[in-house]
This record gives structure tokens, sequence and C-alpha cells, in this order.
């Protein structure tokens, strides 16, 4: 069975379910923005970090059991630091830390932003105390894992520009959460309204 799209006809269905579409939108918007002021306030914490470039080739025992003589500390540094950074030790450490600070229900998140020639790491979590804690020990760490299992012969492993202070508020984001939701809202409805006048236009049940 053939479909005649006819763009006109769907313009007129969208004339008249603009008023439902409209409430169902703004009720999206009201309850995301109630919702994103409920939610805990978040602290982001940053420390803004200098790869360290020895200008050469490293021997490492993780080259040695890949069977690679070297790893490259130029372009690959931050890869490098990132990887440390994700790795279960790093969280296994933090995780103790946590627990010195006699706070183990506290939730964080770390993520990495490369920037030229470094990193730039983001503890955000509840306590703004304890972001900052995190970030700083999170870049002492890298040097004890380093240490311990000769990664690269760079000491210190980086440099930090800037350490991380006492954790700032983050961002909500309500805007985004807002536009995202009534978007979300839109394309459904969308969806609905183009099946609904697909069937009826078909006589199909």
């Amino acid at each position: 069975m053939e479909y005649d799209f006819n763009l006109l006809y769907y313009i007129n269905m969208y004339k008249k379910w603009w008023k439902t579409i409209l409430k169902l939108m703004i009720t999206a918007i009201f309850f995301t923005a109630v919702f994103s002021f409920l939610m805990p306030k978040s602290y982001l914490s940053k420390v803004t970090l200098i790869s360290v470039d020895s200008g050469a080739s490293a021997t490492s025992n993780i080259g040695k059991l890949l069977g690679i003589s070297s790893i490259s500390l130029g372009a690959s540094s931050n890869d490098i630091i990132v990887a440390m950074i994700e790795s279960k030790r790093m969280e296994k450490d933090i995780n103790n830390l946590i627990a010195l600070n006699n706070n183990p229900n506290f939730k964080y998140t770390i993520s990495t932003k490369t920037i030229k020639a470094g990193l730039i790491i983001e503890v955000k979590g509840g306590d703004p105390a304890l972001t900052e804690k995190i970030a700083n020990f999170t870049v002492q760490n890298l040097d004890k894992i380093n240490g311990e299992l000769n990664i690269t012969p760079n000491k210190p492993m980086v440099k930090v520009l800037d350490p991380a202070v006492y954790g700032l508020p983050a961002s909500r984001k309500i805007l985004q959460k807002i536009f995202i939701a009534a978007f979300s809202v839109f394309l459904i409805l969308s969806f609905y309204i183009f099946l609904v006048s697909y069937f009826r236009k078909n006589n199909l049940p």
C-alpha cells in the first residue's frame, strides 16, 4: 500500500494539537526545574597539571610485559596519566581516603580534560572540603603508583600548575536540562501525532 505524504495535512494536525503540546512541554519544564533545584548541591574542585616530558622514550615494566622496549612520553603521556586516574588501583586508594575522613557514603566523580601540555582533573561531589582533598590526593597518588610500578622515569610524573581549592558550587545546568526535557516531549508527541494521523488517514484500527 502506497502512502501519500501531505505536509499541509500534518501542519494542520499540529494546529489541532498545539495546546496539548504546549501544556505538556510546560509541565515537563516545571517538573525538571523543580527536580533540579531539589537535587543536593554538588561542588567541583580542579587541579591543573603540566605533563613532564623528558624528550625521550622510557623503559617501563609495563612495556617489558607487553614486549615493547619503551613507552613514549610525548603525545601519549596524557593517555598514561588518564589510564592511571581511571584505574581500579586509584579508585581503591581514593575510597580509603574517604573512609579515613569518616564519610563512607560520599559519592564523587572524576573527569579529565586535555589541555595543551597537560591535563585538568575535576572532582565533583557533595562535600566541598573532600572534593579538594580527593583532587590533590589523586595527583600525589599518581607519583606513588608510578614509583611502585616504574611506569615512567619522570619524578614527579606531573607538575601542578594550579592545585585544587575548596570545592566551588557546580552548575546545575538547569537551562540545559529544561531544553532537553521540553525538546524530548515535543519529539515524543510529534511521533504520536504522526502515528495517529497515519492510522486515521489510512482508516487503520
